[in-house]
């Protein structure tokens, strides 16, 4: 419901901003541009914390009832997750998860090539380490 609620917002910010987008970029480097800064906002608001998603975790598992192997991978990837700084989640979502390049996620992002790259091994290095410390072998 998250994803819904920050994609529809992302959307009404574009179509209210389309008269001022310069075509510096492509459309959709724009709309990912203005999605990015709409999730940021979403995470610095006073009632967003890893509590609260911790909480929408285990909410789910409990409504769903689930005890299943593909929802325990998918509750331990979450939790991996959770494990990292926010541009290194951001990173390891766009690269690992959205399959962008190197050069989409600067350009998404804003961050310099290199602290991309950084961010990326440091998130890939800490779920890697969680999943195993978890019981997941390589």
């Amino acid at each position: 419901m998250l994803a819904d609620d920050l994609a529809q917002e992302t959307f009404i910010k574009a179509f209210y901003a389309w008269d001022s987008f310069a075509a510096l970029s492509s459309p959709k480097t724009w709309l990912m541009r203005i999605a990015y800064n709409t999730f940021v906002d979403y995470t610095r608001s006073p009632s967003t914390s890893s509590e609260s998603i911790q909480s929408s975790i285990c909410n789910i598992q409990s409504s769903n009832g689930a005890s299943g192997s593909s929802f325990d991978i998918r509750n331990d990837v979450q939790q991996a997750m959770l494990q990292l700084s926010e541009p290194e989640r951001l990173c390891v979502q766009l690269a690992l998860i959205e399959d962008r390049s190197i050069r989409q996620i600067v350009t998404i992002t804003g961050l310099n090539e290199n602290t991309v790259k950084s961010h990326l091994k440091r998130g890939k290095d800490k779920l890697r380490t969680f999943l195993i410390n978890n019981g997941y072998d390589r």
